[in-house]
């Protein structure tokens, strides 16, 4: 047994270690996972695009890269594991509902989206510096919005930019900056960037500097949030996670680098990809391509 419960991940993982070595079926188990990068594992195996030595390559690295999360399955051992804490992996994997690819479990007590537009009345603002605060709680979740008008309203409506949900707190955002359209310009270069970025995995052909540098300008918008599109930019990548976009920051840098012909940062990037979420950057390069055509 375990010696804390398994987190839902571990479980997912632990399901797919076992199908890819043939203990458990496909239906029923990976058809009910959240993780897009082990479903992906799973049906490349499954439909022989990788072998069963590259699956559990492919798992290996998954967890090594995550091994700071996870407590209960290491590196040392995924493969050893007993009977017992697989069983009880498989008993919550099966509790499940069958998902979709993509498709995410419905968190109990999460009414509210990234991108909701949402009005809720006002109980207090306080002024700090050039903004005013305006506070409201509404479904046991705590609103804040601020502007530079310092208006006194009883309520507000905007859309919402993001969530804290331990702390139930919902920003909103009561103008349309950073949902405003990329401009042609920047939408061809960075049409330029996704598909070199894409290339560079599939051959090692090294971005330009020019292209190297449009991605490290794309990964700063989405942390600093300072341009009038970054989440229209955000959307277009399918909404990357905020620790992902953090190491993709790290391996951007690199690619800067080697792309001005540095050799140190050129066999960095080869010896690395397993640190910084490759699977996650790989699928935000494909979706931005996809997508910056309808943006």
């Amino acid at each position: 047994m375990a010696k804390r419960p398994l987190t839902p991940r571990e479980s997912e993982l632990i399901a797919t270690a076992l199908f890819v070595i043939g203990t458990v079926p496909y239906n029923g188990h990976i058809d009910r996972l959240e993780s897009l990068t082990l479903r992906d594992i799973a049906d490349d195996y499954l439909s022989g695009k990788r072998t069963v030595a590259d699956a559990i390559d492919a798992l290996d690295q998954y967890i090594y890269v995550r091994r700071h999360r996870f407590k209960n399955v290491t590196p040392h051992n995924l493969w050893t594991l007993d009977d017992r804490t697989e069983q009880e992996a498989l008993r919550y994997i099966v509790r499940r509902p069958e998902l979709k690819k993509g498709q995410t479990l419905n968190k109990k007590n999460q009414p509210y989206q990234v991108g909701q537009e949402v009005e809720f009345k006002v109980d207090k603002h306080v002024d700090r510096g050039q903004f005013r605060i305006y506070i409201g709680k509404q479904n046991g979740f705590t609103f804040k919005a601020q502007s530079k008008d310092k208006e006194k309203l009883k309520a507000a409506s905007g859309w919402i930019t993001h969530m804290d949900l331990k702390d139930r707190l919902v920003f909103v955002n009561l103008t349309d900056f950073g949902r405003q359209a990329i401009d042609p310009e920047l939408r061809e270069s960075l049409e330029s960037m996704s598909a070199s970025l894409i290339g560079w995995f599939a051959t090692a052909t090294l971005p330009t500097e020019d292209e190297a540098k449009a991605a490290k300008q794309l990964i700063a918008t989405l942390q600093r949030r300072d341009k009038p599109y970054w989440f229209t930019l955000t959307t277009a990548m399918n909404h990357p996670k905020p620790e992902h976009v953090k190491r993709w920051g790290a391996f951007i840098n690199l690619l800067v680098k080697a792309s001005t012909g540095d050799k140190t940062a050129i066999e960095t990037l080869e010896t690395q990809e397993d640190k910084y979420f490759k699977d996650a950057f790989l699928r935000a390069m494909r979706a931005l391509h996809g997508n910056l055509g309808t943006t």
